[in-house]
């Protein structure tokens, strides 16, 4: 979601005049540069039950990028799996092939993480007994093009499965006892590299939630294109002096390596309790990051559907922000629909302490 910049040097050359006539801008003096200023980030827009809402074009969108109007320039619709491909109609003004259909979907990189209480805490352990299967019912119901990824946190980070299209070797190592143990050989990788990006002296050396995220962003950015990033935890940060919940110096750079790499994190909180303090921290790195956060306990899936819906599409926007933009600033995103959610990755992280 970083700002791309587009410039035009025009240097003064002799050329002849024809040519000139017919491609080159007005002459300008020797080295001078016009930049215009973008903002391309990915945003989902869903309904209160989590089905993309699909159609939409630049005039749907109202944009504020640091709290002034922004102009969308232009909407491109994204479709990740087939069945959106089947029942998506294309975003207002786009082009469509030759043939006059949208393009296949373009296959999804997906991290499975697992946060683990070695404490054996109860509300967390009924949590992963509970969320374990269904995360690998989802894993063994994505389409044929996704590529899946396993990792776990407990006293540290640990890659348990590198990116791989064989569904069904990762569905099988998600039960509870592998998930605490990791004693079965993953599938052999397939595709793009984690592991090979990933430093292992520093996810041993992980002491933190938000260390962990840094990693996999780290990762994960040297990987092109969207991922989705699905958290199966019960807290980031930790209480401290009063109520405040607090978040180490690693998330501010976990943030950045994230929003790089254009993943968005989607927390869903496995506790068995109907609030906690320790889910601020969940919410949070879901909004910063273009996911959402859900509670599992009571509708478990109802959550996992959610997630399979939300992720199954995007729109690609281009934004012309306001000037003299300030270095920190934040993106907010409705649409002229109602009753819809909208989820934006922000470039910048919110403050750490709430």
């Amino acid at each position: 979601m970083h700002p791309v910049y587009f410039r035009i040097v025009v240097a003064a050359i002799g050329v002849s005049a024809a040519i000139a006539t017919a491609q080159e801008p007005t002459p300008t003096s020797f080295g001078a540069t016009i930049e215009v200023r973008r903002i391309v980030t990915e945003v989902r827009v869903v309904a209160s039950d989590g089905s993309p809402v699909l159609g939409l074009g630049p005039d749907d969108f109202r944009v504020k990028v640091g709290g002034d109007p922004a102009e969308v320039e232009s909407v491109l619709w994204v479709p990740s799996t087939s069945d959106a491909v089947e029942t998506g109609v294309p975003s207002k003004g786009r082009d469509l092939s030759a043939e006059g259909a949208e393009p296949p979907p373009e296959g999804r990189l997906i991290v499975i993480l697992f946060q683990i209480d070695f404490g054996l805490q109860s509300s967390r352990t009924v949590g992963l007994l509970r969320m374990a299967p269904r995360a690998s019912d989802f894993v063994a119901d994505l389409s044929a093009g996704d590529r899946v990824a396993v990792l776990v946190y407990g006293s540290h980070l640990a890659l348990r499965a590198d990116f791989t299209d064989d569904h069904r070797a990762i569905a099988e190592i998600l039960t509870p006892t592998e998930i605490l143990q990791g004693r079965t050989e993953p599938p052999a990788p397939e595709g793009p590299s984690l592991a090979a990006h990933l430093d292992p002296a520093a996810m041993l050396d992980s002491a933190s939630m938000a260390d962990a995220l840094e990693l996999i962003g780290l990762g994960l950015r040297e990987i092109p294109g969207t991922k989705s990033l699905v958290f199966f935890g019960y807290a980031l940060g930790q209480m401290s002096a009063g109520p405040r919940i607090t978040i180490d110096d690693s998330y501010p750079r976990a943030m950045e390596a994230l929003s790089k790499a254009r993943t968005s994190v989607f927390s869903l909180d496995v506790t068995h309790a109907d609030a906690h303090s320790l889910a601020a921290g969940l919410r949070q790195v879901a909004e910063d990051t273009g996911g959402f956060y859900v509670q599992t306990h009571i509708f478990p899936d109802a959550a996992m559907t959610r997630l399979v819906r939300v992720i199954s599409s995007y729109y690609e926007l281009s934004i012309i922000p306001p000037p003299d933009l300030p270095e920190d600033y934040t993106i907010k995103i409705k649409v002229d629909r109602p009753r819809t959610d909208t989820y934006v990755r922000q470039d910048h992280p919110s403050p750490q302490i709430w």
